[in-house]
């Protein structure tokens, strides 16, 4: 910016001038700012989707876990509290040949099966 309406006799108005040239580069335009913000909103709104996918993720994770303890408690339950034989005939249970006191115990979920040899009764 340059000040065309002081004389150069005037020390005073030129120093004006001056200071007032110097502010005027000083700070941000208001384009600039919302450049920025611009950005800045990008920018959080990727970090928040990755955020999001991940406590997705751990949700999904826990849930397959939860799952696993869950196969696990029962077959355990299943060699602990040893079956009916006769029972041996629902989808759980398939004989052994030759041998009644034995039976493979099958348990089954969404994302996981265990298969044991167990004794019954």
């Amino acid at each position: 910016m340059t000040c065309t309406c002081h004389t150069e006799r005037s020390e005073v108005s030129r120093a004006s001038c001056v200071a007032l040239a110097a502010n005027s580069r000083l700070g941000f335009t208001l384009p600039e700012i919302f450049v920025a913000l611009a950005i800045l909103l990008v920018g959080t709104t990727a970090l928040l989707g990755c955020w999001n996918f991940f406590n997705r993720e751990v949700a999904d994770e826990r849930m397959r876990l939860e799952e696993f303890y869950d196969v696990l408690e029962t077959m355990e339950s299943l060699v602990a509290n040893r079956p009916d034989c006769a029972d041996s005939l629902s989808d759980r249970f398939t004989r052994v040949p030759g041998s009644p006191h034995l039976a493979w115990a099958v348990v089954v979920r969404e994302h996981y099966s265990l298969k044991r040899l167990v004794r019954c009764r």
